[in-house]
Parts: C-alpha cells; structure tokens; sequence
C-alpha cells in the first residue's frame, strides 16, 4: 500500500453535528460577507446576524456534551458548550447595538459585522481545544479579526493608534506563546494537553519544560491583559467602537480565561503549585496597578479598561488557590462578569450618541436628573464591579476570596479586600457624579431599542443572580468536577 493510500484509509468524516454551533456562526458569517458585498442592507445584515446568533445560541443546548472530532483535536465537552453558551450570548447583545451606535457616529460598515462573527468563531475554537495547535488556531483567528475592529474608527487617530498597539503587542503574545508550543512539543513530543500531562511532573522538570511553561504564562497573561503585559489594554479599549470595547472586554477575555484555566488544569495539573504561585504575583499586579491607574483616570471609558485589568487581577487569583473551589470560583466569576461589563461599555455607547458627550467624567453630572433610569442601570453596574451586595459582582469576588483564605493564600486575600476598596475611589465617583450634581448639559439622551433592552436585561441579570446565586454556583460546580475528573484521563 502506498503513502497515498495510507493516507486516505486512515482519513475519516468529522463529527459535524458537535461542530453545529460553529456552523452556524460560519455560515452566517459568509452570507453577512456576501449580503455587503451585494446590497449593503442595514436591516437585512443586522437581521441575519441576529438570527444566525440565535440559532447558534440554541444548538448549543442540543448537542450532547463528550464528542471528539477531527482525530481528537476538537473536543465538545461541558465545559466547552458551557463557555460557547455564554460567548454567543455576550456577542448577539454587543451585536444588536451596532447599528443605533454606528449610524449616530456616521461609521457604519457592513464589516463590523461579519469580522465581529469570525473573532467569535475563534474564541469558540480556544474553549473546545484540547490541543496546543488548534488553541492556536482559534487564538490567531479571534485576534486577527479583533485587531481589525479596533481600528475601524477610519478617521479618528485614537482607534489607529490603539489598534496599532493592541496589533504590535498581541502580535508578540503570539509568538510568545508560539514560541512556548514549540518548546512543550520539541520535550514532550505531542501537543495534547491529557499527554502532555503525563510527561510532565515534579520528577521529570527541566529547562525545557520550565521555560515553555514560563512564555506560556507570559503569552497568556498578554492575551488577558494582566500587569505588566497589559500596555495594549487602555489605548485599545478607548480608541475602539465602544460597542467593539464591549465585545474585546468580555468575549474575547472570557474566552481567554476559560483556555487559561483548560490548559493550566488539563496539562500541568502535577506542576500546579509553580504556575499558582506565577499566577499569584500577576494577579496581584493586575489588582494594585489596574486599580490605582484607574483612580487618576477621567475618561469613564479609559477607567473601565484599567478596571477590567483589575478585574483580570480577580479573576486569576483564583488560580493561585488550584483546587476545586477555585476553579469554580474562576468559571463563576468569568461568566458573570460578561453581564455587569457589557451592561457598563453598552450604557456607554448609548450615552455617546448624544452631542457633545466625550465621556469625560463631568458629562456625567447630573445624569439622574435628566434620565433617571439609565443613571440607575450605570449605578447597578458600578456596584457589581466594585462588589457591593446585593449585587452579582459582590458573589464573585467572595468566591474567590473564600478560595484563597481556603487554600491559606492570605497575602493575596488581603490584597483583593483591599483594591476592592481603593476601586470604590473611581466606581462611586462615577456613582456621585451622576447623583449629587446638577447637569451642566441640557442635551437629553435618546436610546435605541436594542440598546434600552440590552442595559435592562443585564442590570436585571446582575441585581437578581446577585440575590440567588444558585444558578452559577451549580454550573461552575458541576462542570469543574468535570474538568477536574479530566486530569490523567
């Protein structure tokens, strides 16, 4: 039999049923491309995206969980649905305001759309790797298409500039991280995250491994803007679209702690305590330096980016504490911080469509006054960040915090207690501004409907999960005994 012949009897048709949400996303992503191209049809384009989102929203819940394709590099598990769910649904409520956002800006691009589609495409990708080369696929096409939609802002100097930071820094990321694949598979010789684990352990480290591990960390911790890789992040968060701030603040963030945790969790579960301790010191970096930054920041916009590197510093440091609370401490607070985020960079864009409104914190003044409503949805979405009770924001840092003092990380509880307070310099002021000034604007503030729909349901969503938390408990519970019954499979 020849090479050819081999070849071709060992190739087998994928699974393309598990594959159906990222079909979807696909399909729809090329008939927006050729909707565009053909008519330019503003309704049309936001329309089938919108369905084409919600299709791919609900097959998810349909497709049994534990499928393997495309010879193992490709797995559908219950983590991965779980995180698809999750970023779909943050991508069609950042989708449906691309229209009122950009029509008022006079930036309208059919591109937006089907480029926003591709970069989701690529998250979903990461979270159902369980291979370093198709994590990297996914990376690659998430980032590409994301770099593109920070700088779509053609004549403003501030989106170029960003994009052009966010292009050069995440660029090195990658090959950081390319760099760190090479040297795991050149010791271990597989790019399999399960086989990888069984070739690396406390008996067997070396340079080789210690040094992959390290650029791993390093490209990751670029990737989630965690100090000091984190120099992209405020240029980039302002000069982009708000409602494209939006959509590289959580879905692509989010995406980016999930693969962190699989990968960290699946590959070097035996090496746990060296990566916790790596990922202590980042997340204590991104909580001083994230939090303080942000006290001198006047620009809202500009203080929320430095508040999602904070928030990057809450996050991970429950991996500094590789036990089971916290890893479900991680997935509770990455899936409810798609809420409170979307809901504070949507109520921002809304707000930008009115004359004159530059998001400076003085546009702010008085806002109660002259829409109560949106003043309260931005006050319920200061709170949860900060961690006020009983908002949702408040249970995902107790999570966390329970979880450190659990595993007798003190240090670092101590640290989280502390930037959780030094935040509420910058998150109430927001707060004080729009309820004890008179306004200084007499513009009034015209929302679109998506755009009231979208605040209302994630200031609903924060306010009531805040109160029963039992929902996100029992799925971060249950699907990381899942991933932790993974390690040695």
């Amino acid at each position: 039999m020849s090479i050819l012949e081999q070849l071709i009897s060992g190739l087998t048709f994928p699974n393309l049923y598990i594959l159906l949400p990222e079909i979807i996303v696909l399909l729809t992503a090329f008939i927006v491309f050729v909707l565009e191209l053909l008519s330019k049809s503003k309704f049309s384009i936001t329309i089938i995206t919108t369905v084409g989102l919600i299709l791919a929203f609900l097959s998810t819940s349909i497709i049994k969980e534990g499928g393997v394709t495309f010879y193992g590099l490709y797995l559908v598990d219950t983590f991965a649905l779980l995180f698809k769910a999750f970023l779909i649904m943050g991508t069609l409520f950042v989708v449906i305001n691309f229209r009122p956002y950009f029509d008022a800006k006079k930036s309208y691009y059919g591109e937006y759309y089907y480029l926003t589609l591709f970069a989701l495409l690529g998250t979903m990708i990461m979270v159902s790797s369980p291979n370093l080369v198709t994590f990297y696929i996914g990376l690659e096409l998430s980032a590409v298409a994301t770099y593109i939609l920070a700088g779509m802002f053609k004549r403003d100097y501030k989106s170029k500039e960003g994009a052009f930071k966010y292009l050069i820094i995440g660029g090195t990321g990658t090959a950081i991280i390319s760099y760190a694949i090479a040297i795991l598979y050149g010791r271990t010789g597989t790019f399999d995250t399960l086989e990888i684990a069984k070739q690396v352990n406390l008996n067997n480290l070396d340079y080789g491994v210690i040094g992959g591990l390290i650029l791993l960390i390093i490209g990751l911790a670029l990737k989630a803007s965690a100090v000091p890789f984190h120099h992209w992040t405020p240029d980039a968060y302002e000069g982009a679209p708000t409602p494209i701030t939006a959509f590289m603040a959580t879905v692509a963030k989010i995406a980016t702690y999930a693969i962190i945790l699989r990968i960290m969790v699946e590959a070097f579960p035996f090496v746990s305590k060296e990566w916790a301790l790596a990922w202590a010191i980042l997340a204590a970096l991104s909580m001083i330096i994230g939090n303080i930054i942000a006290l001198k920041q006047e620009n809202v916009k500009r203080m929320l980016a430095y508040s999602s590197i904070a928030h990057t510093g809450y996050i991970v440091a429950a991996l500094a504490a590789p036990t089971g609370i916290g890893i479900s401490a991680l997935i509770f607070y990455s899936l409810i911080y798609l809420f409170m985020s979307v809901g504070a960079f949507i109520t921002l864009s809304a707000l930008e469509k009115t004359p004159g409104w530059t998001n400076h914190i003085d546009d702010f003044k008085g806002l109660a006054k002259k829409n109560p409503v949106v003043a309260l949805a931005m006050l319920i979405f200061m709170f949860s960040m900060l961690g006020i009770p009983p908002t949702i924001g408040f249970m995902g840092k107790l999570n966390v915090f329970l979880a450190l003092i659990g595993s007798n990380i003190w240090w670092l509880a101590i640290v989280l207690v502390v930037m959780s307070i030094i935040s509420a310099g910058y998150y109430l002021r927001v707060v004080v501004y729009m309820y004890m000034y008179d306004p200084v604007k007499t513009s009034r503030h015209n929302l679109a409907p998506p755009e009231v729909v979208t605040i209302g349901i994630m200031a609903i969503v924060v306010l009531f999960f805040g109160i029963y938390p039992t929902f996100f408990y029992d799925i971060s519970t249950t699907v990381t005994s899942l991933l932790i019954a993974s390690i040695g499979r």
